[in-house]
């Protein structure tokens, strides 16, 4: 299943890069709930990674399309992740969220988080992947405008299948857009590309300027999880059904949205420079 449209380049009949552009283009992380007037439903968001202290799951619900924007968290539930055997309750830290810092993941291992909200029940399981780094990162104008840009390089593991995604924060800011990417035409290759994406609301603070501070975490993801993220992103820029607009399918178990993962982390920063 194809998830990326490559231009792949020769270099001295040794080195492929793989140009991704349409994988590297975003939207809004903007999830489309199609409830009758009344209905509600737990949104369960569950990271944990190989990064020490980030464990953690939020619990929210959702509202009647006519209601505020604002999306209270669900206090009082029970939160536990299991891995090899052992469980870890996870303690609520503000209302709707909950963490531990007495786990820390392990590429390869599979983690299993239980959630008890109101006596309903919700199971998820995801398997940590390997890691993936950046080689190197760096801001350009992009093709279509005068805009900055990050281009990101990295090599893909050849052989096993990989999904990626990365989240960008601008002086500390993140960019609420989606970028994702699997290897399926770039398996074994080092890959190159834009993170483009469309600042429809003109605020100049996600706009990259000389002299900003730039962060990519580039996350690896399950297949599970990975689906998720693409479905939302197709949803949300338009690309799903006009007269069947539909949530991402979940990854969670019991009738709730959003998912639960298991994903390595790797970051790079850079300052902005003429």
């Amino acid at each position: 299943m194809s998830r990326t449209s490559n231009i792949i380049n020769r270099n001295s009949g040794r080195i492929l890069i793989a140009c991704i552009a349409v994988l590297f283009s975003a939207c809004q992380k903007v999830i489309s709930v199609k409830l009758s007037p009344g209905a509600s439903k737990y949104v369960i968001e569950g990271v944990i990674t190989d990064q020490p202290g980030t464990c953690s799951v939020s619990i929210t619900a959702t509202k009647d399309f006519s209601a505020d924007n604002t999306f209270p968290g669900v206090s009082g539930a029970t939160v536990k992740v299991e891995s090899d055997g052992t469980v870890y309750t996870l303690t609520e830290t503000t209302p709707g969220t909950y963490a531990t810092s007495a786990i820390t993941g392990t590429p390869g291992k599979t983690y299993t988080m239980t959630a008890i909200v109101d006596g309903n029940t919700y199971t998820a399981s995801s398997t940590m992947p390997q890691p993936v780094g950046l080689d190197s990162m760096y801001v350009s104008n992009g093709s279509l405008s005068n805009k900055l840009y990050v281009t990101i390089v990295y090599t893909d593991p050849a052989g096993v299948p990989n999904y990626y995604r990365w989240v960008q924060y601008i002086n500390g800011l993140k960019e609420k857009s989606v970028f994702i990417a699997d290897d399926e035409f770039s398996d074994g290759l080092t890959v190159k590309g834009q993170l483009n994406y469309n600042n429809d609301t003109n605020d100049p603070n996600r706009d990259i300027t000389i002299g900003d501070t730039v962060r990519i975490d580039m996350i690896c993801l399950d297949s599970a999880v990975y689906k998720y993220w693409y479905e939302l992103n197709t949803e949300a820029s338009g690309n799903g059904s006009a007269n069947s607009p539909a949530n991402p399918i979940s990854n969670i178990n019991g009738g709730c949205l959003g998912y639960f993962s298991a994903q390595t982390v790797r970051t790079k920063t850079l300052v902005v420079h003429k």
